[in-house]
């Protein structure tokens, strides 16, 4: 979601650069872009080591329930 978003404002910067309303610079632009795109992998590591530590904690606390 946050690489779609990032991308969709990159696409709404250099829209509005061809239809001559801003003028947008490739530099800084496209650091944006790489920056956000790393905010999103941050996001998405983040979210995967707190769903596994709570599925660790749920199966510790389930008493060994669903192991076979």
């Amino acid at each position: 979601m946050v690489a779609g978003l990032v991308i969709l404002g990159v696409a709404a910067a250099y829209g509005m650069d061809a239809a001559g309303k801003w003028d947008v610079r490739p530099e800084i632009v496209l650091p944006a872009l790489l920056g956000g795109l790393c905010v999103a992998a941050l996001t998405s590591a983040l979210t995967y080591a707190v769903r596994r530590r709570s599925r660790r904690g749920a199966s510790e606390e389930g008493g060994g329930e669903g192991e076979g």
